[in-house]
């Protein structure tokens, strides 16, 4: 079953769960805190684990099988991208949103091959749009929608 397909299955079962289990990876103890706090005002996502870093990211998400990984692009080591590939390898991914203020078209198209459900710039107002793109992927009528982005990952007719 391909890394796609996982996390659609996956998403189709956290719907339908309580409690959404999120671990956060960054590097900057100010944005996990902030990314905290935003988790903590959401009905139904509990914070079960936080990594500094791809290597950490990798044993977290084996320790704690959470159902959604907030991870920056730009971390010391194993970068988001890499640490990305790798957890999309396992046999039950967790829904996965990029949270940089890298936006540039080549960091959302790495993200988007390396299996990223979702990609979202941190520049103004991250709250509101953090607490829509979790809405978009794990609201009700969730286990019909794709990739969740700022400027969706898939092309824009033009």
């Amino acid at each position: 079953m391909s890394g796609g397909a996982n996390a659609k299955n996956r998403k189709e079962r956290v719907t339908l769960q309580a409690r959404i289990r999120t671990l956060v990876v960054h590097d900057s103890p100010f944005m996990l805190k902030l990314l905290a706090q935003i988790l903590k005002q959401m009905a139904n996502f509990d914070l079960v684990g936080t990594a500094t870093n791809g290597g950490q990211a990798l044993r977290q998400v084996s320790a704690l099988s959470p159902d959604l990984v907030l991870m920056d692009v730009h971390l010391p080591g194993l970068n988001g991208i890499q640490a990305i590939q790798y957890i999309k390898q396992r046999a039950h991914t967790p829904v996965v949103v990029i949270i940089s203020s890298d936006a540039r078209p080549i960091t959302k198209e790495l993200a988007q091959k390396a299996g990223a459900d979702g990609f979202l710039n941190k520049e103004e107002d991250l709250q509101h749009r953090l607490i829509s793109v979790l809405e978009n992927l794990f609201g009700p009528s969730a286990a019909t929608r794709s990739a969740v982005t700022d400027s969706s990952f898939h092309k824009q007719a033009a």
